[in-house]
């Protein structure tokens, strides 16, 4: 982004922050108009600036960083040099409000072993524990990092519960907005590539389970439930297997995989 501000890409394309994918796709088309090469106003730099600032808040991956750039961004430049907020905090870490805010303010400065352990203090149910303290948007979007901490951590029990809370508490109210798809493509790859079903196949299968049961999306579900009658099989359980397939059948009749083993079952 060069010496750019951050906020720049939001301001440039003249949409908000929490801007659908549609409005950015509108934004883009207008000021495409603007600076094409055939108009009075053609200008190259605008218009490179504008193709970047199109692909990263097109794409939600990209997107996602990027604002999390920005919010380490505008953190940072609202902090006061002669006050330290951090040791503010500190001494007031016995509230869990405050270990709460110590959970952001670490977030937001790279301190990820510090933020997990202030996270862990807060008691409670993982629906409150930082909801509580922040508006639900921006304590849902802070729980996400800690469910990526634990993944890279390797731990995966805590990310699932984690990640499984964000999608109950998305159903109930939603609050990502466009991130949503990220969201459930990291539950997707979690469920189905980061957790090792060898250490105790019964308990993979019972997040399998559970997994298609709050799935938002129905495909997901599906996936979910494949994954569960692959394993039932390789068990010899044909009836079970069956019964998983079916209902993945049922859900997302054109995924793929599906046909093939149902055949492989004889049925």
């Amino acid at each position: 982004m060069g010496d750019e501000p951050l906020t720049s890409y939001y301001e440039f394309l003249g949409v908000r922050p929490e801007a659908s994918t549609r409005e950015i796709k509108s934004a883009f088309r207008k000021k495409a108009k603007v600076f094409h090469p055939d108009t009075a106003r053609s200008d190259d730099r605008s218009m490179r600036f504008l193709l970047e600032a199109y692909r990263t808040l097109s794409d939600p991956l990209r997107r996602r960083e990027y604002d999390r750039k920005l919010r380490r961004f505008e953190a940072r430049a609202r902090e006061v040099p002669s006050f330290e907020y951090r040791t503010w905090l500190l001494e007031r870490r016995e509230d869990p409000q405050y270990r709460a805010k110590l959970v952001m303010y670490d977030l937001l400065h790279d301190r990820d072993d510090e933020a997990l352990e202030y996270y862990e203090s807060i008691s409670g149910d993982e629906r409150t524990r930082l909801v509580r303290y922040f508006e639900r948007s921006e304590a849902m979007d802070a729980e996400f990092c800690i469910a990526e901490l634990y993944e890279k951590r390797g731990e995966w029990r805590k990310a699932y519960e984690v990640y499984r809370s964000l999608i109950g508490m998305e159903r109930e109210k939603p609050a990502f907005g466009y991130f949503f798809d990220v969201v459930e493509l990291q539950f997707r790859r979690l469920v189905l590539e980061g957790i090792p079903a060898r250490d105790d196949p019964e308990e993979y299968l019972g997040i399998l389970e559970e997994s298609a049961r709050i799935a938002v999306d129905t495909e997901d579900a599906a996936r979910f439930l494949r994954r569960k009658a692959e394993i039932l099989a390789k068990a010899g359980r044909r009836g079970d297997a069956l019964a998983a397939l079916r209902e993945a059948e049922f859900l997302a009749p054109r995924l793929p995989g599906i046909k093939p083993l149902l055949r492989k079952l004889g049925a």
